[in-house]
């Protein structure tokens, strides 16, 4: 019985060990296709990414979740910089959450999100609730927005990072802040590098690049660009690249919270 276990064991140990090498290998492949796919590729694996994710959306997300409010930065960032009055677009509303909370502190809210499904749900949840908010579907590079409408733009989750591209993103950001009134805020999320919180920041691949020069692939590249599960991210590997980033797009950065990854910017018409 003994050394039936041990067999057992070792194969398991070697099971394990070849396990292992096949995820690295498929995190590495995975790694290569920010560069090797171009940016309207990435855009939609994106929208694939969330038609996915909010399948069957009514059943999917227990009331708990729903009912879950704002999350810390986003309550810092409402209270701290946002009046109880006043028009706010939130983009990737996906199933309210953000936008009820939101409108339940005096706001008129409208949410935008790609997703019918997840928009259903949002619509249905806020019938319950005495709030001013309104759900519509669009997509979020192309706006059904008046220009100088609007006090405070949302950009929920880490919206900012899934736009392929700094030049893209800075293109999208200024046509975004078209839309705000005259010294309205853009309140905006970031996803940034998790190995600088160990004080190890990521390396520059010198592969990607080089994928990233051929016929047809993304040539707007950068390191940090990387692909989660289908979904498409920028991943910012310093303070000073975000803050140039937003610095040239014309906007105002009235505070930046690195740590906590978000940003409150001022837009002059």
């Amino acid at each position: 019985m003994r050394a039936l276990s041990l067999i057992v064991r070792r194969f398991s140990q070697i099971t394990a060990q070849i396990g292992g090498f096949f995820y690295q290998l498929t995190t590495w492949l995975n790694s290569l296709l920010p560069a090797l796919l171009p940016q309207t590729e990435l855009v939609r694996l994106i929208r694939v990414h969330y038609e996915d994710s909010y399948r069957h959306a009514s059943t999917q997300y227990p009331k708990e979740v729903l009912d879950y409010g704002l999350e810390p930065w986003e309550e810092e960032v409402a209270s701290r910089f946002m009046k109880t009055s006043g028009t706010v677009v939130v983009l990737g509303a996906g199933v309210g959450r953000e936008s009820i909370a939101l409108a339940q502190r005096g706001l008129r809210v409208i949410g935008l999100d790609i997703n019918y499904e997840a928009l259903h749900l949002a619509s249905r949840t806020a019938q319950f609730k005495p709030v001013d908010v309104a759900f519509i579907q669009a997509n979020f590079l192309e706006l059904p927005l008046l220009p100088t409408q609007i006090d405070y733009l949302f950009l929920s989750g880490i919206m900012y990072s899934a736009v392929p591209g700094r030049k893209a993103r800075q293109a999208w950001f200024r046509n975004l802040c078209t839309h705000l009134k005259t010294g309205g805020l853009a309140l905006v999320n970031y996803y940034i590098d998790p190995a600088w919180r160990t004080g190890s920041p990521q390396r520059t691949p010198k592969l990607h690049p080089w994928l990233a020069s051929l016929p047809g692939a993304n040539a707007e590249y950068q390191p940090g660009d990387l692909l989660s599960n289908g979904h498409f991210l920028h991943t910012f590997l310093s303070e000073d690249e975000l803050r140039s980033e937003f610095i040239e797009t014309g906007a105002t950065i009235v505070h930046l919270d690195w740590e906590k990854q978000f940003a409150v910017l001022a837009w002059s018409s």
